[in-house]
């Protein structure tokens, strides 16, 4: 039986990294260069799809900005319903 992602993908969270990305003239490949850490990982953590807060602060740091700036929290009731709209996109 497949499990699917633990959690649903976050487009809030990738436009904001990605904006940040922009700014700086990087890429999701030079970030995970600069905080050392592999590109699919930091990939799925942008996405929302992996959580790791450590890994979000050290993004944020490097951005100069605060983790909720750039990984806004989220209820369990906003991530139901995330997960809920994905399912009928798909």
């Amino acid at each position: 039986m497949k499990q699917g992602r633990p959690y649903p993908l976050d487009k809030e969270r990738r436009v904001r990294v990605k904006t940040e990305l922009a700014k700086n003239d990087m890429t999701i490949s030079d970030l995970a260069r600069a905080i050392n850490i592999v590109q699919p990982v930091l990939s799925e953590i942008i996405n929302g799809v992996r959580r790791s807060k450590k890994t979000e602060e050290r993004i944020a740091a490097f951005f100069r900005k605060s983790r909720e700036e750039l990984f806004p929290s989220r209820t369990k009731k906003e991530l139901a319903d995330m997960r809920e709209n994905q399912k009928e996109s798909a």
